[in-house]
């Protein structure tokens, strides 16, 4: 007490108005947090995706220039598309300048474009799965990967032009 019977009143901050105010930060950056990996993941979808759509393409490319019903007869093998990679043979594109004696016959060059194919889907995705079908009038090119499986990816899972599960493939149609 001062002199004349006043008090001093001390002005600053109790210490529950501190753990507040930490509490408050401690929210924000949780949200934050948590909004961050959300969208670090978001990111690695759209990576996948892409690298799904671009081995997708690839092999479209590959079966129209290679269009006999040998070839498509081996594209179209679901044995093709699983299990161990197969040798492709000989008909292996190399620096060297192609002669006439190594020409390739449509089902080798099926195979070697299997084998390419295969081989950078492994290299680009996490346990990445593909498959060549006829759907209807044309024909579908199915890129599965992650735990997801390719009977996962099937059109019922679409609605309103979105996909309802969270299954990671791609499916591309295209007319030959």
């Amino acid at each position: 007490m001062l002199s004349g019977g006043s008090m001093v009143k001390h002005k600053g901050m109790s210490l529950i108005e501190v753990l507040v105010a930490l509490l408050v930060f401690a929210v924000g950056i949780v949200g934050f947090a948590a909004l961050q990996l959300k969208s670090v993941r978001q990111v690695e979808e759209t990576y996948s995706r892409s690298q799904a759509m671009s081995v997708a393409h690839d092999f479209i490319e590959r079966a129209r220039a290679n269009l006999t019903a040998e070839s498509q007869a081996y594209y179209l093998q679901p044995s093709s598309w699983s299990g161990d990679l197969n040798d492709p043979g000989d008909c292996i594109v190399t620096g060297a300048a192609p002669s006439a004696a190594d020409a390739c016959e449509s089902e080798q060059m099926a195979r070697s474009d299997v084998y390419e194919v295969r081989s950078s889907l492994s290299g680009l995705l996490v346990n990445g799965k593909m498959n060549y079908a006829a759907c209807d009038q044309v024909y579908c090119v199915t890129v599965a990967w992650g735990e997801t499986q390719l009977g996962d990816c099937d059109q019922a899972s679409f609605a309103d032009g979105e996909r309802q599960s969270d299954a990671h493939c791609v499916r591309v149609e295209f007319i030959p």
